[in-house]
């Protein structure tokens, strides 16, 4: 006679634990990447958006505005032009990117900026993700490259 069984076998249990364990280790540094990506895409669209923000507190406020560019303390600050003073907060980039390079960039009361620059961030756990924000001389134009 059959008996009514109920439950998993301990072999069945053993390979479900397996696959579970081979996913696991497949899918641990495709995470670990995927989150490096987004900490430095998060970062580059803050510095992104901190010079469109000083073009426009510029033309709105007919005041200049500057944003600094400290590529050895890897941080981006928007200040005003005439007194000096923090118009946001200090953005530093992430321990997984660097600001290898960038010069600050002045936006005059029409929006047109004094001197072309823009800064270079880089994914340290990636080269692929390697954007340059560019800050046309004149016009004021900000582009990702």
């Amino acid at each position: 006679m059959m008996r009514n069984r109920k439950g998993f076998t301990i072999v069945e249990v053993v390979i479900v634990l397996a696959i579970i364990g081979i996913l696991a280790m497949v899918a641990v540094p495709n995470i670990t990447g995927w989150i490096y990506h987004l900490r430095f895409t998060g970062f580059l669209r803050d510095v992104y958006s901190q010079f469109q923000e000083g073009r426009t507190r510029a033309l709105a406020t007919g005041i200049a505005h500057n944003v600094l560019v400290d590529t050895s303390a890897n941080t981006v600050s928007l200040r005003r032009a005439s007194d000096n003073v923090a118009v946001r907060p200090v953005l530093t980039a992430p321990s997984n990117c660097d600001i290898v390079s960038g010069s600050s960039v002045t936006f005059n009361h029409n929006g047109t900026a004094n001197g072309s620059g823009g800064v270079r961030i880089v994914n340290n756990h990636s080269a692929a993700d390697n954007n340059v924000i560019n800050v046309t001389l004149g016009t004021g134009r900000i582009v990702i490259q």
